[in-house]
């Protein structure tokens, strides 16, 4: 499914991160508690989530979704910086073993 606007784009890729980061913003403005998981390091998975959105290729989504997955469990007993690091570290050897 895409959705064309003037010049771009939006596939269901951005909208799934576009709605993340709206769940993330709603729970912290309704202050919900998400009592196993850090907010911040969640919010950290989303900004990561935004900034990497245009380095995947459909063939190697699952990868993609990989990293993503472990970040999201990586966020019950990371800190947001250990996280952050987790994620550029990831991405720097999947890039350099071509999975991404």
């Amino acid at each position: 499914m895409l959705i064309h606007l003037d010049r771009f784009f939006l596939d269901e890729k951005d909208l799934f991160v576009f709605g993340y980061l709206f769940f993330l913003i709603i729970l912290a403005v309704l202050k919900i508690s998400i009592a196993p998981f850090s907010l911040s390091s969640l919010f950290i998975l989303g900004f990561f989530l935004i900034l990497t959105r245009s380095l995947i290729s459909q063939q190697k989504f699952d990868t993609y979704f990989f990293i993503v997955l472990l970040g999201f469990l990586f966020s019950l007993f990371l800190s947001p910086y250990g996280l952050a690091i987790y994620l550029v570290l990831a991405v720097f050897v999947y890039k350099k073993t071509n999975l991404i």
